[in-house]
């Protein structure tokens, strides 16, 4: 999106679509994040499938760098307050916002539960290695972005049903 075209939309048209890169954004890192809890696979370790990994692994971190950089051109577009806290003047922007980023915080906050009351037991580290508690970590990272990227872009394609 050129920045000419996004000098002539409205303020709640920028805010939603910076709001919506930015769920785009957390999308590709949750995809980041969940292909480096599995990275120590033995399956992924040769192979076609060492390939396959890595190529997945550069496409979403190149995706997240695409959605960043084109986010960033909505810098000084709107309220500074916006583009750094996720507090929107728009009404349903910022409803959406809210809503995502309470969703993923309670996704972090069971996870951190689960990791405080699971963390030292030895049946995990049997389960899933030396490195358990470092790939809980990444998992509950992907999950926490995925689920913000998600409602982000369900919401905002117009799904207001339960409204």
């Amino acid at each position: 999106m050129a920045s000419t075209h996004v000098n002539t939309l409205s303020v709640a048209d920028k805010e939603q679509l910076y709001l919506n890169l930015t769920g785009k954004c957390s999308i590709a890192l949750a995809c980041f994040w969940g292909l480096l809890s599995v990275e120590n696979s033995s399956v992924f370790s040769t192979g076609i499938l060492h390939w396959i990994f890595e190529a997945s692994l550069f496409t979403c971190l190149i995706g997240l760098i695409f959605f960043a950089v084109k986010s960033w051109a909505f810098k000084g577009q709107f309220n500074t307050k916006a583009f750094w806290t996720l507090q929107f003047a728009d009404e349903y922007t910022d409803y959406v916002s809210s809503l995502s980023i309470r969703l993923a915080f309670m996704v972090m906050s069971i996870g951190l539960m689960l990791l405080v009351v699971f963390g030292d037991a030895p049946w995990l580290y049997e389960l899933a290695g030396e490195s358990a508690l470092l790939n809980f970590a990444h998992i509950v990272l992907s999950l926490s972005f995925l689920l913000h990227g998600v409602v982000v872009l369900v919401k905002l394609a117009g799904n207001d049903n339960d409204e």
